[in-house]
């Protein structure tokens, strides 16, 4: 039955969107009865709404996070797959390079990998890594000052900032929050969202946000940068595969471990 009125033709919209996470235009058009038209221009009306983010075959769910989860709780959760990401990353730094990198519980693994890499000087504000951390000889370790959150096991404020000014890093490593094509990447907190802009302002060269699946279309409070500021994104999938159109489009160059398996 052909639904004419927009708002429940997009309150259908909205309730596919939640059982599958994902929807796609051409499949809308045929179970709604309406033109592709119509349905991009409801989509496009829901975006704007945040309701969702739209990709390049349909939409995928927008999740606005607003209560931050403690770092126990992120370091216990996705483990197997944060690993993952954390070794794909280290193979691409190569020894020698100055390298920035931000605080969060995939961070953290991947600096107990960086460490191991000869020549290293790793800068970062992630003090709870440092539970455990054994570095090889000949790589440097570099905590900056500033103010330690409780309970995240971060360093965030001025005395976090101005080391980081000193500095032209060949790669930072970010974990965000959440990581939106049209809203660019989020932290939950904004004192570590100046840390996280900041390393990336500074760096000379990539910057890797390191993230999984959960974090796409996730939209935290306090912005970080534009996607256009990422170099490479490492993921362990995608809500949808049409959006690595979408990632392709903004310069985003994708590594996504259930492709390399």
């Amino acid at each position: 039955m052909k639904m004419e009125i927009p708002a429940e033709r997009r309150a259908r919209i909205l309730h596919l969107l939640k059982e599958k996470r994902i929807v796609r235009v051409d499949e809308l058009s045929r179970d709604l009865d309406v033109s592709v038209i119509t349905i991009r221009r409801d989509l496009a009306c829901m975006e704007s709404e945040g309701l969702l983010e739209r990709t390049h075959g349909g939409a995928i769910q927008s999740h606005v996070q607003i209560n931050e989860p403690s770092y126990l709780d992120k370091g216990q959760t996705n483990v197997p797959i944060k690993k993952a990401i954390a070794k794909k990353t280290v193979s691409l730094i190569e020894p020698g390079e100055t390298v920035y990198i931000n605080s969060g519980s995939t961070t953290a693994l991947v600096i107990h990998e960086l460490v191991q890499i000869p020549r290293l000087t790793i800068v970062s504000n992630n003090a709870a890594a440092l539970y455990n951390l054994e570095t090889a000889a000949d790589c440097e370790f570099i905590l900056t000052g500033g103010t330690l959150r409780t309970g995240t096991g971060c360093l965030v404020g001025e005395g976090a900032l101005d080391p980081l000014s000193q500095s032209y890093p060949t790669t930072s490593i970010i974990g965000i929050d959440g990581i939106s094509l049209r809203r660019g990447l989020t932290s939950h907190n904004p004192h570590e969202a100046a840390v996280s802009r900041k390393m990336i302002e500074q760096t000379a060269g990539r910057v890797i946000v390191v993230a999984d699946s959960s974090k796409i279309g996730t939209l935290s409070l306090h912005y970080i940068a534009s996607i256009s500021s990422v170099s490479f994104l490492i993921t362990d999938s995608l809500p949808d595969p049409s959006m690595k159109k979408d990632f392709f489009a903004a310069g985003v160059r994708l590594i996504v471990l259930n492709d390399l398996e």
